[in-house]
């Protein structure tokens, strides 16, 4: 899996910390400081590390990459400091190491599945469909940088796609099948003028549109919707697709943070994905009796809420298993039941029988 990153090796935030006076102002200080970094850090690392997502995955990502962040956010300087009775804040500017962090997130994503997600908006503006995607593209930029494997159907394909999805809602899943995607990033984008336009802008030659984008985002394997979030954006342009474009980007940017994190909640098993249902492929059961013994002991085990037998033959075993945690804890559980675990990948988990 590569994670992108700009070509800029640091990037450069501004962020205020705070650090109650319990001992010196000096150590006050030096706490608010430590409290700035933090924050540079999160704002850099974006969607994977996120103040709204207080779960295990949080903790896990916090402590692996924020806590360790020595070296990552470099202090530049301090641009303002006060005390405001027991509480010191700083305001600082930091240099983040950007390539650090997407390492950082590498190895995350590496230990809790790569999953593919395919990112499908059709588009409208002004009521007519839009050949491309504003959203689409945006988000798809966003989940590709935050180390995500988003599928690339070709432009044709994504074309007819769209089409279908604006006739009919349920093809996501059929779609998602095809490409062999893990999740769908998906919903309606649609940008309108306003009837209402300030004279300002009327007097500038300028037109006013509001983008309304609704976002699901959707496990492709069981139909659980993970997400379901209604987004607004304003623009203003010389044109219809200046003005719409602009609303739409900004309805978009305000999605990519909730997306992703949410994707990162399925991944660690977590949040309102918690108690998924995972996909277990198994091979090399000798016999029918071995595989059904087999599943009577994983339908008895105290971890899984559901044990469904899906097919038994000659090329292997596909078994549903509803779990309440990620897929590489399911995976060890696994390990302790007779099988060897040669492969997770999203709700996939791959292993083969042992006697």
């Amino acid at each position: 899996m590569i994670v992108q990153t700009s070509p800029a090796a640091e990037q450069q935030v501004t962020t205020q910390g705070q650090a109650a006076i319990q001992t010196t102002l000096q150590a006050a200080r030096a706490a608010a400081i430590a409290d700035a970094q933090r924050a540079a850090t999160d704002l850099v690392l974006g969607a994977i590390v996120t103040a709204e997502t207080q779960v295990v995955n949080y903790e896990l990502v916090r402590d692996a990459v924020v806590r360790r962040s020595g070296g990552l956010a470099r202090l530049i300087q301090v641009q303002a400091e006060r005390q405001e009775g027991d509480v010191y804040t700083v305001r600082a500017t930091f240099a983040v190491s950007k390539e650090a962090l997407a390492q950082q997130i590498r190895a995350l994503l590496d230990r809790t599945g790569d999953p593919r997600v395919l990112v499908l908006f059709p588009e409208t503006l002004a009521g007519q469909p839009s050949g491309s995607s504003t959203a689409e593209a945006l988000l798809s930029t966003a989940l590709q940088e935050r180390g995500f494997r988003v599928l690339d159907p070709s432009q044709t394909e994504r074309l007819a796609l769209r089409e279908q999805a604006l006739t009919d809602p349920k093809v996501a899943r059929e779609v998602a099948a095809r490409f062999g995607a893990d999740l769908i990033v998906t919903g309606t984008a649609t940008a309108e003028p306003n009837v209402t336009v300030p004279e300002a802008l009327k007097s500038a030659g300028l037109l006013s549109f509001t983008a309304k984008l609704g976002v699901k985002v959707v496990d492709a394997g069981t139909g659980q919707q993970l997400l379901y979030q209604v987004l607004t954006g304003a623009g203003t342009g010389a044109s219809p697709q200046a003005a719409g474009q602009m609303a739409l980007q900004r309805a978009a940017g305000q999605a990519q943070t909730p997306v992703a994190s949410r994707i990162v909640d399925w991944l660690a098993g977590t949040g309102s994905a918690a108690r998924r249902t995972f996909m277990v492929r198994v091979a090399g059961f000798p016999s029918y009796r071995a595989y059904s013994a087999w599943l009577q002991a994983a339908r008895t085990a105290p971890h899984f809420s559901t044990v469904s037998s899906r097919a038994f033959d000659a090329a292997g075993t596909e078994v549903q298993i509803e779990f309440g945690g990620s897929a590489d804890a399911l995976a060890d559980l696994l390990e302790g039941l007779q099988l060897t675990v040669t492969g997770v990948t999203g709700a996939e988990i791959r292993a083969t029988y042992r006697p």
